[in-house]
């Protein structure tokens, strides 16, 4: 989801930003304290001030916790959150695992490993795509492609994001250990790292006390079951190794700190610097994607790893700072595509040791505006429907077919091509923003509806006067 990508990376970017300032104030400048009472307190005002329902923080070294702390419905520090998209560092882990053991060479074919055959449209597809490519997303498969159909395109050997690369790994991860995904990573990460309250599946992590996550419909938080996807299947675009692990911020402490320890026996340093540096640039080179982990040296002022994670009711970040040695992850349990999500960072600025940016409370005024323009497209499409019969008998002049035009074809075509100009499928705006579905297709239908029963209209009226 190349563009879906893009907003959470710059989401990613404003709070990593932070916290390399934060990094920098503590450990660079001996002589600063950080307040973390004030921290505290900050942070619970802003998570009332942008209605972010719960957020978990942790800030870790490799020795131990810098910083925790939960906030809103979030009360225990061992509550789990579906991870997003950080998901993926504990798929290209597993690999890892495995290809320390000999059992998977990341230079081969996959069809060494799977018979993937029913997945892509050209079947000798499998035998030109490598574990490293679907690792570094570099396989030919593009955003939105889904299972079945899946190919590859004039992208192959460039960075295009995928989720179908990771679930692809998923499956070779089941094939080459003989045991199921979920299994896998319990056995191999989770227990090793007495994360307790780590899982991957909907049914362990609701047993861990998943939080409720939310999305926002026209500004108002509601609560939901996520969209957790199953097996993969015929149409699978979402699967549990590309997105939908859980855990809580005590345990992605204990996760970021075997990086910092080098492994610290649950993989070797070797494979460690793999996953972070053996990795290919971004289309505009701002990072460089490796492993399941993002680089870049050019956005901040110094080195900084970091994925961020995105599911339709729930959202993360975790970041590790090599020249620091630590590591930070905040843990939401909402979705707020439209808005919520590009001001985290301002939530998270107390953690840096700076002054918060003073303005004003844009979660409402954007909000504010999103559900204006919402409005105002219901009542065209409202007044169209409910003066049908006062415009019957209206003289038809050519400005009357003009607004007509343009409120019945124009209007609905643009709404109806919003999914092409952004190019985001429908099933994908459908997951993260239903709000704006309802606004865009509900509106579509009347106006294009109303605008046949205007046409028939049009037609029997003048079929009446040319028999008269």
């Amino acid at each position: 989801m190349r563009k879906h990508k893009k907003l959470y990376i710059w989401i990613s970017i404003l709070i990593v930003s932070y916290i390399v300032f934060f990094s920098t104030n503590i450990y660079a400048r001996q002589n600063h304290e950080v307040n973390y009472d004030e921290i505290r307190s900050q942070i619970e005002r802003d998570v009332e001030r942008y209605h972010i329902p719960g957020m978990a923080v942790i800030v870790v070294n490799k020795d131990k916790v810098l910083f925790s702390e939960t906030y809103g419905d979030c009360k225990s520090l061992d509550t789990p959150f579906i991870i997003g998209s950080m998901s993926k560092s504990f798929t290209a882990l597993s690999i890892l695992q495995l290809a320390e053991a000999g059992r998977i060479d990341l230079d081969a074919i996959i069809s060494e490993y799977i018979d993937a055959s029913s997945w892509f449209v050209d079947d000798m597809d499998c035998d030109k795509i490598t574990v490293r490519d679907l690792l570094h997303h570099t396989s030919g498969i593009t955003t939105y492609q889904t299972f079945g159909k899946l190919e590859i395109t004039d992208s192959y050997g460039k960075y295009v994001y995928s989720n179908a690369n990771y679930g692809l790994l998923g499956l070779i991860i089941e094939s080459v250990s003989g045991v199921p995904y979920e299994e896998y990573v319990n056995s191999n990460i989770f227990e090793p790292l007495d994360m307790n309250q780590s899982a991957a599946s909907i049914e362990q992590s609701k047993k861990n006390g998943l939080i409720d996550g939310y999305r926002n419909y026209f500004g108002i938080p509601i609560a939901g079951e996520p969209d957790y996807p199953g097996e993969i299947k015929e149409g699978t675009w979402t699967n549990i190794p590309a997105g939908y692990l859980s855990s809580s911020i005590n345990d992605m402490g204990k996760y970021m700190q075997m990086y910092l320890k080098a492994g610290d026996g649950v993989i070797g340093k070797n494979s460690i610097e793999s996953m972070f540096y053996e990795n290919v640039p971004s289309d505009d080179g701002t990072f460089y994607y490796g492993m399941g982990w993002q680089y870049t040296t050019e956005l901040f002022s110094q080195p900084v790893l970091w994925h961020s994670g995105l599911v339709e009711n729930y959202t993360s970040n975790m970041f590790i700072l090599p020249e620091e040695d630590i590591a930070v992850v905040v843990l939401v349990n909402m979705n707020d595509y439209l808005v919520g999500n590009n001001l985290l960072g301002n939530v998270v600025m107390p953690l840096i040791g700076e002054k918060q940016q003073n303005m004003p409370n844009l979660y409402v005024i954007l909000h504010l505006l999103i559900d204006i323009v919402s409005l105002l497209l219901f009542l065209v499409s409202i007044y169209s429907a409910v003066t049908i019969k006062k415009w019957n008998k209206k003289e038809k002049k050519i400005k009357l077919f003009v607004t007509d035009g343009i409120r019945h074809i124009v209007l609905p075509t643009i709404l109806l091509c919003i999914p092409l100009i952004t190019g985001t499928p429908v099933k994908v705006l459908w997951l993260f923003v239903k709000d704006l579905c309802f606004v865009i297709y509900i509106n579509a239908g009347i106006l294009i509806i109303v605008g046949v029963v205007k046409l028939l209209m049009l037609i029997t009226k003048r079929k009446h006067c040319t028999e008269r």
